[in-house]
């Protein structure tokens, strides 16, 4: 049976993100296609790292298709996703590829459902903090991890290893598109591509190399040597 697959960076994250896309993908109604566990990639914000991420991809002859899925931090994904994807389309694999960056991090999707998840049971004797709230843009926090501590119970702090897949579970889909987080749409859109490719597409976003910005120190400047350093004409006597 053909298979999707994921490529992902953090120990946590391959319950969390195999959890995530499969529910998703269900629930988009998208045609029926199973996740396999996800495949973890180093350095997936590099071209080295995604081209090997590519070459794990080619190996598995039952892949359908395949998502790379990592946290982009501090960086911009609208502008950092394309160029990941024109890192994948030098690949030339054979099956449809997108690439989804969580911005600042993948926990940034739990900020919304907080309310759903508040008094619930995170991982066995672990209950998240009865009215726990984030009204704040989810996408605009900083260590979310840091801020999903302060809400468990004294002593204890989140850890993706333990923590991830559990709270992926609560995750509900329709709180996340009401709060409209651009990443959240973004793999959305993800899905739908790979479930459908456009005819002469197989990567999303569309790639797109990031050009070296133009030194502005340098603009306007003549290509004629100035007075400074023009030698003088010197005038012979008779």
């Amino acid at each position: 049976m053909r298979k999707g697959y994921l490529v992902v960076e953090g120990q946590g994250e391959i319950g969390a993100a195999q959890n995530l896309v499969q529910r998703l993908w269900d629930d988009l109604h998208l045609a029926p296609l199973p996740w396999a566990t996800p495949k973890r990639g180093k350095a997936l914000n590099t071209q080295a790292g995604v081209l090997q991420a590519c070459e794990l991809l080619r190996s598995e002859r039952d892949c359908a298709a395949a998502l790379l899925l990592r946290d982009e931090d501090d960086e911009c994904p609208a502008r950092r996703g394309p160029e990941a994807a024109y890192w994948v389309a030098s690949a030339a694999l054979s099956f449809p590829v997108a690439v989804v960056l969580a911005h600042r991090e993948f926990e940034a999707w739990f900020l919304p459902c907080l309310d759903r998840m508040a008094g619930k049971e995170i991982r066995p004797g672990l209950r998240f903090a009865e009215g726990a709230v984030y009204k704040g843009d989810p996408e605009a926090k900083r260590d979310v991890k840091g801020l999903l501590s302060k809400w468990f119970p004294p002593g204890k702090a989140y850890k993706p290893t333990l923590d991830q897949l559990g709270m992926t579970r609560m995750v509900d889909f329709p709180t996340l598109r009401a709060s409209k987080m651009p990443s959240f749409g973004t793999l959305e859109n993800a899905l739908r591509f790979l479930a459908s490719p456009p005819a002469g597409s197989l990567v999303y976003p569309p790639p797109k190399p990031i050009e070296i910005a133009e030194d502005k120190s340098f603009a306007g400047r003549s290509n004629k040597p100035s007075s400074a350093g023009r030698s003088k004409k010197v005038t012979k006597r008779k």
